[in-house]
C-alpha cells in the first residue's frame, strides 16, 4: 500500500506499508521522473509502517525502470526515511553512505514531525543540533559537548570549526562530554574536511579526556588507547571536574555552531 501525503510541489511524500504492489511502485516512478524533469530539486519523503516486501511479478521491469532515480541525482534534495524496523534504516543509511552528495536522513517513528519539518524546508537540521563547542581558558585545549545525531551539515561545520581552531597550535589536549550519542550520518563520515580534522588531532594530541556517554564507550576507549601516541582516559559525569584538572584548564563557555 502507498498512499500519498499533502506536501509541498517539491516534495513527494508518501506513507506505505504491508505488501507494495507493482502498479503502485510503477505510479511511484512515474510521479519521480515527472518531477525530475519539471524541477531542479525533488525532496522525498517515506514513512514506512509494517513493510512487507515486494509483489514479485514483473520485478525485473521494475528495476529496469528504477535507473531513473540513478540517472537524476543530480536533482534528488533532502530523503527522510521514517521507519521503526531497524533493517529498513539500516539499509537506508547504508545507501546514503554510498550516495554522499545526497542529504539522505533516516527517522523512527517518533522522530516524524522532525523529518517533516526538515524535508519540507522548515528546518535547517534534520535532528537538531547535537554539538556545542566549550570554550576553554586555554587556547590549545579544545573541548565539545555531542547530545544526539551529529548530521551531515553540522559535522561539517565541526571540521570547519576546529581546522580553523587548530591553526597555530603545536600540541593540543581535548575534552569531550557526551551525553547521549546518536551516531553519525555515514555520508559525513566522507568528508574531505573531516578526515582532515582526524588527521590533524592525532597528529598533535597529548591527551584527550573522554566524559559520560554509553557503558560501551569506556570499554572501546580503554581497547584503543595502547594503539595511540595520545594519553586517553574516560571519566563518568560526575568526575568531570577531575577531568578538567588532568587538562590543567577549565570551561568558560558554552554555545552552539552557527549555520
Amino acid at each position: 500500500m502507498i498512499e500519498y501525503l499533502p506536501s509541498n510541489d517539491d516534495v513527494i511524500a508518501i506513507r506505505c506499508g504491508g505488501r507494495l504492489l507493482r502498479a503502485e511502485l510503477e505510479a511511484y516512478l512515474d510521479r519521480l521522473e515527472a518531477s525530475f524533469a519539471q524541477r531542479e530539486r525533488t525532496h522525498l519523503f517515506a514513512e514506512v509502517v509494517d513493510f512487507d516486501g515486494v509483489e514479485m511479478d514483473g520485478l525485473g521491469n521494475l528495476m529496469k525502470r528504477s535507473t531513473v532515480w540513478f540517472r537524476n541525482l543530480d536533482r534528488v534534495g533532502r530523503v527522510a526515511i521514517v521507519a521503526d524496523q531497524s533493517w529498513i534504516r539500516w539499509a537506508a543509511n547504508l545507501e546514503s553512505a554510498l550516495l554522499p552528495h545526497v542529504s539522505y536522513e533516516t527517522f523512527e517513528s517518533g522522530e516524524r514531525e522532525q523529518a517533516w519539518a526538515w524535508v519540507q524546508g522548515e528546518a535547517d537540521l534534520p535532528h537538531g543540533p547535537a554539538f556545542k563547542i566549550i570554550e576553554t581558558d586555554r587556547p590549545n585545549v579544545l573541548a565539545f559537548e555531542i547530545d544526539g545525531h551529529l548530521d551531515k551539515a553540522e559535522l561539517e561545520r565541526v571540521s570547519a570549526h576546529f581546522l580553523e581552531a587548530l591553526q597555530g597550535q603545536d600540541r593540543i589536549r581535548m575534552l569531550g562530554r557526551v551525553r547521549r550519542l546518536g551516531g553519525l550520518q555515514p555520508s559525513g563520515l566522507l568528508s574531505g574536511d573531516f578526515f582532515a580534522m582526524k588527521r590533524s588531532f592525532l597528529e598533535r594530541m597529548d591527551r584527550y579526556a573522554v566524559v559520560g556517554g554509553p557503558a560501551w564507550l569506556r570499554t572501546t576507549l580503554n581497547s584503543l588507547a595502547p594503539l595511540f601516541r595520545v594519553e586517553i582516559r574516560h571519566f563518568e559525569p560526575e568526575e568531570e571536574a577531575e577531568a578538567w584538572s588532568w587538562l590543567d584548564a577549565r570551561p568558560v563557555s558554552e554555545r552552539r555552531l552557527s549555520a
